[in-house]
This record gives C-alpha cells, structure tokens and sequence, in this order.
C-alpha cells in the first residue's frame, strides 16, 4: 500500500495511524478553540484517538482544571481521548519547564520551543545573531540541541509516555537545519529514545522532522505518531505534509522496515 494511501481504516499494519491526532492545543494555552470543540472537529473528520495538549511552564496553574476537562469529556467522546501537556527543554541537562503535579497527564511532549544552553534556554534570534557574529560555532549548538534532547529523555516520568514534538523545529529559526546533525549524533539520539521508549512525532504544523531524521528513528525501531500541532479546530487531523516526509523516508531506506514501525494510537 502507498504512504499516501493511508487514509483508510484498512491502512497498512505497522505504520502511524493517521485516524490518530497526538498534538491539539485549546484554549487552555494559545489554542482558539474549546477541548470540547476540538473533540467535535476530531469526530468530524474521522478521527479514532486524539491527544489533548496544552503549553505548560513551571508556574501553570491551570492543569489540574485542565485533567478534569479532558476527564469529563471522555465520558461521552465518540474517540478515544488522552491528556497531555507540552513542555520546552530548558538546558543541556535535560530539565523541563514543568509544574511539580502532573497527576493525570498520560503523555508529555518535549519540545525544542528555545535554544536549549548549558546555562538556560536561550531565545532562536539570540542564538542566531551570535551565529552570525562569529561568537558561536554551528557545532556547539547543534551539540547543545542534541545533549538536552538526549538527557530530557533519558528519564521519562513514570505512567507517561514521552514525545518528542517538532524535533529540529528550533534549527531553522536559528539559521542551521537537519543536516548540520552529524549522522552519528542523530543515530545516537535515535537509540536513546529507543532505549527510553520515547516516541517521534511527525508534526505537520512545523514540517518536521525531515525524511532523514525519521528514516534514522525507523532504523533504531522509534514509534512514529502523527500530530497535527492544530492550534485551531480545522486543522485537526490533517497530515498532507507528514504523510509525504513519511514516504520520502521509506524511499531513503535501503532496506525498509514497514513492519517495524509502531503504531501508536487510534483503535485497532
């Protein structure tokens, strides 16, 4: 069966399932739509599973309202639901910009929103101007990306499962891309999320990651899941630009392993 064929609920076994959303922001963080309203948008369009998710920072607030929404609405969803939150890695230590009760959160997403630095997070502009300066090398930050990526999942909260949302995203808005990461590092990063059970979002909203990047993840056997990154209802489930890198990485493959894949979400 074709990439671009898996639309259908007799989609291939071993692929990301595309009835399954990972990544719907609301209200409750920069989203414009309700949990509610997201719910009916994922019914519309088809969809089997979705995860809720919102931006949190150490000092939210809001979560535990948050936990009991998605909660009340899985008593009448037509789909599964699951409850995330989304958080920025902050140094290469891997910490979290997370509040300290996460009870009822089921997945956490890991994201790349600023240049993770030995001393903090670090706006893309900032790190782009020095970049240009000279003060910074391409190599030290693309290895302060990947030592944060590596130790933020090294060690994933217990009962939740960890992904790595729009990974490389911050590369670009920095002046680097994808293929500044060395194939050795992004191989390393690969195991270790494999070793950690860490999941690799296709994110359709960003593009990313590339078709190098997830063919690297398929090798070292990573789960793939699709997210739309939908801050607005309509974009819900949708999947053009993830369901193409996903081919393109198939295509990349020289020995692909379809079976391999997991499919994470969506009901079988």
């Amino acid at each position: 069966m074709s990439i671009t064929n898996l639309g259908g609920r007799s989609r291939r076994a071993g692929w990301p399932s595309p009835l399954a959303d990972h990544h719907v922001h609301s209200r409750f963080s920069d989203g414009t739509a309700t949990p509610a309203e997201n719910v009916a948008a994922a019914a519309r369009a088809g969809l089997e599973s979705m995860v809720l998710v919102d931006h949190v920072r150490a000092s939210t607030a809001w979560l535990p309202d948050f936990v009991r929404t998605v909660n009340e609405l899985r008593l009448t969803a037509p789909l599964e639901l699951r409850c995330g939150v989304e958080a920025k890695i902050l140094d290469c230590d891997g910490h979290l910009d997370l509040p300290d009760d996460l009870d009822g959160v089921e997945i956490l997403l890991v994201a790349d929103h600023q240049l993770p630095t030995p001393t903090g997070p670090q706006a893309p502009e900032v790190i782009a101007a020095a970049l240009r300066a000279g003060e910074l090398r391409a190599v030290d930050v693309v290895g302060w990306l990947l030592d944060a990526t590596c130790a933020a999942v090294a060690a994933p909260p217990r009962r939740m499962n960890m992904v790595l949302a729009h990974l490389f995203s911050v590369l670009p808005k920095v002046g680097l891309s994808e293929e500044d990461v060395p194939d050795d590092a992004l191989a390393g990063l690969a195991a270790r999320c494999a070793g950690s059970g860490a999941w690799l979002e296709l994110n359709e909203k960003w593009g990313c990651p590339g078709p190098r990047v997830v063919a690297a993840f398929v090798a070292a056997g990573v789960p793939l899941v699709f997210g739309s990154d939908a801050h607005a209802w309509g974009a819900i489930g949708q999947f053009e630009r993830s369901l193409r890198t996903l081919g393109q990485a198939q295509a990349t493959m020289r020995h692909p392993r379809a079976e391999g894949l997991s499919v994470v979400g969506g009901r079988r």
